[in-house]
């Protein structure tokens, strides 16, 4: 693999075909899932420490390389090596006669049967090193029509001869999705198109890697820019760098940033009075809340703007301290950024940035005068952030009743509402009939996908990688 950046495969892949001795992988699914970009990016990562070498049943090299010029040294060429090792499933597919005869000085074979071109070509490229080699076929059902075999012996031939005689790794594309051949492979893949509401989705399955333990069965992928690119699990990779030093993201055109530059080309940014609902689903990461609040709250406090702020996840004043203090300046944070909490709940540790409120009418506590008032040093718009559950916990169900009259004095004073709810929160549907931008985040398999309900964009998988502005979080299209 390409040491200068992450693989765009799954480890389990890596793993798997890294493995000692060969292995057979079955990479099956209908026309448009992406095989053969898939197969090809295999083909990429594995070129130097495998030589790998693909080769295209269905589409002529020129075509190919006018997609993916990058292919150009690794499409499987003809070589003249015959080693003369075990051919055994490569005779039967011939239908060859193997005879002896024995003369006075020495024996000879007789062979007789049909000649196989590309069939041979595979096995000489295998046959000509003693290094570990692999062959990607795409398709097997191509190259069985050409030759009039069916899959199933073609199959077995190269699993008997190169996978199991000379311990090569095979990657066989089977067009035809048909799960009765999966015994014949050590690995199988399966890739499919789905719709997730209303949008695209691209799914791929592990449905077996033998000797490999599968961690994340199931993977989304994308083919943008005519690669592939999966999305994995791996949330904890960069949890330290969500905490530290803030570098500020622009805002666009007079719009206001989420802090995360992704995410506000994906939905174009905030426009002063907008109310925001970010609906999350269910089993969503820790860390996927936490790195929006932290880019909301870091963007505008940096920027000079004042935040309200109820976090996601009920937390003292001194956890909110800790969580910021390496992204906000302390003076900047007593300056711009009030956490709302009731007086009963406050520790000892409380400072300026803490707002005490009495908590037993939202209505009141949430008094826009008051609120401006305790954020005289910090500058308009404001972004008044709020965990509905955690606001639902202080002031019970029916909080949208008294939070009416905070969501119209933000409009009316140009600031950002921005409202995040889970599954269990009673204020969704609410929020959502009153929100000017609805994003949702749902997880996939393993993978966080953000889309935009309001306006409609197409699904983001979220990677969490550093950035040199704003949030450490990526959003890549699926396409």
């Amino acid at each position: 693999m390409n040491d200068e950046r992450p693989s765009m495969l799954p480890h389990e892949i890596i793993q798997f075909l890294d493995g000692s001795g060969g292995h057979s992988l079955i990479v099956r699914g209908n026309a448009g899932t992406g095989k053969t970009t898939f197969t090809l990016q295999l083909a990429e990562e594995f070129k130097d420490r495998q030589e790998a070498h693909y080769l295209s049943t269905r589409v002529s090299d020129n075509a190919l390389l006018n997609q993916f010029p990058w292919l150009k040294d690794r499409l499987l060429k003809k070589t003249e090596v015959d080693t003369g090792q075990s051919r055994s499933g490569l005779g039967k597919l011939k239908g060859i006669h193997m005879g002896e005869i024995v003369t006075q000085h020495r024996e000879m074979t007789i062979s007789i049967g049909r000649t196989m071109p590309d069939i041979e070509r595979i096995y000489e490229i295998i046959e000509s090193s003693n290094d570990r080699r692999m062959v990607i076929v795409d398709s097997i059902d191509a190259l069985a029509d050409r030759y009039d075999l069916n899959n199933r012996e073609l199959m077995i031939a190269l699993q008997r001869d190169l996978v199991e005689g000379n311990g090569a790794n095979v990657v066989l594309v089977l067009e035809s999705n048909d799960h009765m051949l999966d015994y014949l492979g050590d690995g199988v893949l399966e890739f499919t198109r789905n719709e997730h509401d209303r949008r695209l989705i691209r799914e791929m399955d592990l449905m077996k890697l033998r000797g490999c333990e599968i961690q994340q069965p199931l993977y989304i992928y994308t083919l943008k820019g005519g690669r592939f690119q999966c999305f994995g699990a791996d949330w904890d990779a960069v949890k330290n760098d969500i905490k530290k030093g803030w570098t500020v993201t622009n805002d666009l055109q007079g719009k206001l940033s989420y802090g995360i530059e992704d995410l506000d080309h994906m939905t174009g940014g905030m426009v002063p009075g907008d109310i925001v609902l970010v609906e999350f689903g269910q089993a969503m990461p820790p860390i996927v809340g936490d790195l929006l609040e932290r880019s909301l709250v870091s963007n505008f406090a940096n920027t000079g703007h004042g935040v309200i702020w109820i976090p996601l996840r009920k937390s003292s004043g001194s956890t909110a301290r800790a969580v910021l203090h390496e992204m906000i300046p302390n003076d900047v944070l007593e300056r711009t950024v009030r956490v709302i909490e009731p007086a009963s709940q406050m520790d000892s540790e409380g400072g300026r940035f803490v707002l005490p409120v009495e908590g037993s009418n939202v209505t009141n506590d949430l008094k826009w005068k008051n609120l401006a008032f305790s954020l005289e040093s910090a500058s308009n718009p404001f972004l008044s952030l709020i965990g509905m559950d955690n606001l639902e916990s202080i002031y019970g169900g029916n909080v949208m009743e008294g939070l009416v009259e905070h969501l119209a004095a933000i409009r009316r004073n140009g600031g950002v509402f921005v409202g995040m709810t889970t599954p269990t929160s009673q204020s969704s549907a609410r929020l959502a009939d009153m929100a000017t931008v609805h994003i949702k985040a749902q997880r996939i398999g393993g993978t966080v996908v953000f889309y935009g309900s309001k306006p409609f964009t197409e699904c983001y998988a979220l990677r969490l990688e550093h950035r040199a502005k704003g949030g450490c979080g990526t959003l890549t299209p699926l396409v």
